[in-house]
């Protein structure tokens, strides 16, 4: 058997692994009141990097493919699709996630994936091409080590949104968001402006050419799009709402510890849904800020 989770040269041995196997609590293909479930379709969001190496070369990007986990099989980007699935649901202590590659102390790790409360319920998954642990970081967010890179993998409605739908809008600006600089600056806006209602983008336009003193703090000191200077490990876009030609949706930003939740607002423009203000829960918004 391969084991897929390409993280660390050390594993766990075959005994720690069979006892951690052995906390075996059901069948994690389908959800019950004791276990999330992992059967059905997931999307590939973001990664982050692996607290136990740097980077390995990745055969390709992940984000946006869809992995879908049925009774028998795994279709999805390779080396995930796979047929003769069987699977079993675990709870892990720290030690025990991502087939023992964090790094000591391992709650440490953990938690600056996301994860902070242990045991960690995770679906143990072996098929034809090896063994794969996804571990629930919530019910709409599973983690997987690959390439020395942690993935997220989502269900939200957002993830499964159509890519025209204002929560699929919102959906891949934060993929592409999480998959580069998250400060706020003129070239790292730049490839998030076709998301961008026309009033937004003119209103950042405004806000960078304001002369700014070097001894005051900017209006916007930290990431906009997630309302924080401490960057969050995931995120989850909600069912939108929609009234004629505006929408709103809520995203939940979430780590070790915190939840936030935002309200992106949209509207139509040209036949197409665009980004035009995020409100905070302080009570300011994204437009206040850069007036």
């Amino acid at each position: 058997m391969i084991a897929i989770d390409r993280q660390t040269p050390s594993r766990p041995s075959r005994a720690l692994r069979a006892m951690l196997l052995a906390a075996c609590c059901c069948d994690p293909l389908a959800a019950n009141s004791a276990e999330p479930g992992i059967e059905g379709r997931w999307r590939f969001t973001h990664a982050l990097p692996a607290p136990w190496g740097p980077a390995l070369p990745a055969s390709a990007d992940l984000t946006g493919q869809i992995l879908t986990i049925s009774a028998k099989a795994m279709q999805g980007p390779k080396p995930f699709a796979c047929g003769g699935l069987h699977g079993q649901a675990v709870q892990l202590p720290p030690e025990g996630l991502f087939q023992g590659g964090l790094p000591a102390p391992a709650a440490t790790a953990a938690q600056s994936l996301g994860l902070d409360r242990f045991p960690v319920a995770s679906s143990s998954l072996s098929c034809d091409s090896g063994l794969f642990d996804f571990h629930h970081a919530d019910g709409d967010t599973v983690l997987i080590g690959l390439d020395n890179r942690v993935w997220s993998l989502s269900r939200a409605p957002g993830a499964m949104a159509a890519a025209d739908a204002p929560e699929g809008v919102v959906e891949r600006l934060l993929e592409a968001h999480f998959g580069g600089d998250m400060g706020f600056s003129q070239p790292v806006i730049a490839d998030k402006l076709v998301f961008l209602s026309a009033g937004l983008r003119q209103a950042i336009e405004r806000y960078f050419a304001k002369p700014q003193p070097l001894d005051e703090v900017p209006a916007i000191d930290g990431d906009p799009f997630t309302d924080s200077q401490e960057y969050p490990t995931r995120f989850a876009v909600q069912q939108a709402r929609i009234a004629n030609d505006a929408a709103q949706t809520e995203v939940v930003f979430s780590d070790a510890g915190r939840r936030r939740f935002l309200i992106y607002r949209l509207i139509r423009e040209a036949g197409a849904w665009r980004l035009d203000d995020i409100d905070y829960p302080a009570g300011n918004s994204f437009r206040g800020l850069l007036q």
